[in-house]
Parts: C-alpha cells; sequence; structure tokens
C-alpha cells in the first residue's frame, strides 16, 4: 500500500472517531440543564425573632418565638423562581416605660403575618442548590389587649404595613420530588409617618416621610415537595 493510501485512510479515521466527540464536549460545555420541576410548595417552620422598637417614653421588646408558613414556587427559567410567601408567628412583646407618666407593660402577645410577593435565584443546580431570595408585600400586627397597674385595660389597634424581605440558604434534593429547604431571613416592614404635598408654578411634588422601625427575622427548616 501506497504511503499517501495511508495517510488518507488515518486521516478519514480520526475523522471518524473526532466526530461524535465534538458535541459531546459542546454540550457539557455550552448546555445547561432544565429544571425538572415547574412547581414547589414548601412547607416550613423555625424560629422568629425580633429587634427592639425604642420610643422618647420607653421601649418596646419582643421575646423569640417559633413561626411557620409555606411558600409556593413557581418556575421561570432553570435557575429562577417566582415565589409567594406566607409567615405566621406570635411573639410575645413587653413595654418598658422610662416615664414616670406611663406605666410598663406585662407581656402581651402579637400576631403577625407577612404575605410576601418576590423570587429565588439559585447559583447551582443538582443535589445541593445555594440560592438567594427576597420579595416585598404586607405585615399585619395584631396585638391582644394589655393589662397595666390600677387594672386598665388596653386594647391596641392593628396595623398593616408595606414590608419586604430578604434572604438566602440552600436546598438540598433527596430525590426528584422531595428536598430539604434550609433558609435564614430578614423582615423590614416599612412605617410611613408623615406626608407632605407642595404645588407651584414649576409643577407638584409629594414627599412621604417613612422608615423602619422594627428588623425581624427567622432561621426556618422547611420540606419541599414538587408534584
Amino acid at each position: 500500500m501506497r504511503p499517501g493510501n495511508v495517510r488518507t485512510i488515518v486521516a478519514v479515521l480520526l475523522a471518524f472517531a473526532a466526530g461524535p466527540a465534538s458535541p459531546q464536549a459542546y454540550t457539557r460545555q455550552g448546555y445547561v440543564e432544565p429544571s425538572p420541576r415547574t412547581i414547589e410548595v414548601t412547607p416550613w417552620g423555625g424560629l422568629f425573632w425580633s429587634t427592639r422598637v425604642s420610643t422618647s417614653i420607653g421601649t418596646l421588646g419582643f421575646d423569640a418565638a417559633p413561626d411557620a408558613g409555606a411558600v409556593l414556587g413557581i418556575q421561570v427559567d432553570g435557575k429562577s423562581q417566582v415565589e409567594i410567601l406566607y409567615l405566621f408567628a406570635r411573639p410575645q412583646a413587653r413595654f418598658t416605660s422610662t416615664s414616670p407618666f406611663y406605666a410598663s407593660s406585662p407581656a402581651f402577645g402579637v400576631t403577625t403575618q407577612y404575605l410576601q410577593l418576590g423570587g429565588l435565584t439559585t447559583f447551582d443546580q443538582g443535589t445541593v442548590e445555594p440560592f438567594l431570595s427576597g420579595g416585598l408585600g404586607l405585615a399585619w400586627f395584631s396585638p391582644s389587649d394589655v393589662q397595666v397597674d390600677g387594672a386598665v385595660t388596653l386594647q391596641p389597634q392593628d396595623a398593616w404595613l408595606f414590608a419586604f424581605h430578604l434572604g438566602g440558604g440552600v436546598k438540598w434534593w433527596l430525590s426528584e420530588s422531595i428536598g430539604l429547604r434550609f433558609q435564614a431571613r430578614f423582615l423590614m416592614p416599612v412605617f410611613f409617618n408623615s406626608g407632605t404635598f407642595l404645588s407651584g408654578p414649576a409643577g407638584a411634588e409629594l414627599r412621604v416621610n417613612g422608615g423602619i422601625p422594627i428588623v425581624q427575622g427567622d432561621v426556618t427548616l422547611g420540606l419541599s415537595i414538587s408534584p
């Protein structure tokens, strides 16, 4: 056999051998496996905490308390979800007066609920998926009646506030449809305490003063179910 024919045969064999390998290499490097889950439902429970609220006449403090809730996640793409979050907690609060004109209070319960619309994004897909989450919505605080010194019963009003949350954690999938979700979260209600409307020849302007009177949060463990 001539050397030229040998070189031709070797070149053809190398071409056939390299042909199937190229798509595989491209698949490994450029292809992102889509998530096999379209909907996730995660009931969860955890430990709920709150910072103190300082006022000119005293301090309102909150005990740590258990909380519970659920998250509904709808898959948007390979790494992102739209989430609807519901949270319920009932911490005990105490008012400690620093003024001689106001009395301190015993412990009283504050029913706390959050309803938030937000999203989640994962850093990687697989058995273990670290993630960040956040959203905004409403917070509802409903204090129980307060009995103070002198047999006086106070009936605080409920409060609805705009609120947002930020958090992060990790999902650990035990199978294609069942996993554990560990998460830490900050919850921040926003209190709008005053507003001003200004109008003049140059136009109109609306100013709203507000702040975050309290920062709350929780550490939770949930069971993620993807039917």
